[in-house]
């Protein structure tokens, strides 16, 4: 029977917190298996030596010694490069794989609220009380646009799923080719890889970056492969900030020669108080919270509990 250690703990961010109540749901979804709850680090590793499973935000290099059990460490995070940690002979580490859902729905807002003047009203056009003409001059249809998802995983396939309903015309791009084609591609959509981009981008009306970190996507937005977008395009990044050469980005959208761009994701984060980014016209910046959902552990559980589930009935 496993015993699973839970230190899922966000000082000040109650989504990314285990409650108690959905520790108590996810050992009802597993059955057979001790669930403990952790609220501190302290708790954590009081209970860590028995744990054969630990779920968390972070994890020490040490704390291997302290758990004999351990074969399993497991995160809501997607990212492959969360845990910073040489992993012993034979340790399992999962990522999550659920967000997709939540950062679509984010995905999809900054899209329409650029596209639709929200954005400028509320921030560029604040102090005019009634700014008609400085939309209208800025205003498009996002129907009949054409939207470059650059990282067509899980989540480029949600956020694509949810702006087809708008009419848009979708390439997905991905590194490699044979990729699934989506059922919710017609004939004006395509799947497409990273070589071919830069044909991409002169075509492009709506750039959205959701690339992990890697050695090969750092700068995958550059000076020049900003320099093909169309001046009425906007960019949108739910990756990761190493995608984006950001004193570029600056640059292209001081000079007018980009609609917008907005980001849920910095190459620092937090983003340092004196960013040139913090004043830099047509960009918005979240505080990479595009995942926030009050069920986004709700959600983790339930992936996490099923692909236990399967995997120790493999065994």
């Amino acid at each position: 029977m496993e015993t699973i250690v839970i230190y899922l703990v966000s000082p000040g961010i109650v989504t990314l917190t285990m409650e108690d109540h959905q520790a108590v749901s996810l050992a009802a979804q597993l059955g057979d298996a001790t669930v403990i709850n952790c609220h501190s680090e302290e708790e954590f590793l009081v209970a860590l030596p028995k744990a054969t499973v630990v779920c968390t935000w972070v994890f020490k290099q040490e704390w291997f010694a302290m758990a004999p059990k351990l074969w399993l460490v497991s995160t809501p995070a997607a990212g492959k490069d969360f845990f910073s940690v040489e992993w012993p002979a034979g340790m399992e580490h999962w990522n999550g794989s659920f967000h997709g859902e939540f950062m679509a729905e984010t995905a999809v807002a900054m899209i329409l609220g650029m596209t639709r003047g929200l954005l400028q009203t509320v921030t560029t056009f604040a102090a005019d009380p009634w700014p008609r003409s400085q939309v209208d001059a800025i205003a498009r249809p996002l129907r009949g646009s054409r939207v470059t998802i650059c990282g067509f995983g899980s989540i480029g396939r949600w956020t694509g799923k949810l702006l087809k309903p708008f009419g848009v015309h979708i390439w997905g791009v991905s590194q490699h080719s044979g990729h699934t084609v989506p059922e919710f591609f017609d004939s004006e959509d395509a799947l497409m890889t990273t070589d071919q981009v830069d044909e991409l981008l002169p075509q492009t009306d709506h750039l959205l970056l959701v690339l992990p970190r890697s050695a090969e996507t750092n700068d995958f937005l550059d000076a020049r492969r900003l320099a093909l977008l169309p001046s009425h395009a906007t960019v949108t990044n739910i990756g990761r900030g190493n995608a984006i050469d950001e004193e570029a980005l600056v640059a292209v959208l001081s000079s007018g020669k980009l609609a917008g761009a907005c980001l849920d994701v910095t190459a620092v984060e937090p983003l340092p108080a004196d960013s040139p980014m913090r004043k830099c016209p047509n960009l918005w910046i979240m505080p990479h919270a595009s995942t926030f959902s009050h069920s986004y552990l709700d959600a983790y559980a339930k992936e996490f509990a099923k692909r236990l589930t399967e995997r120790n009935q493999d065994q």
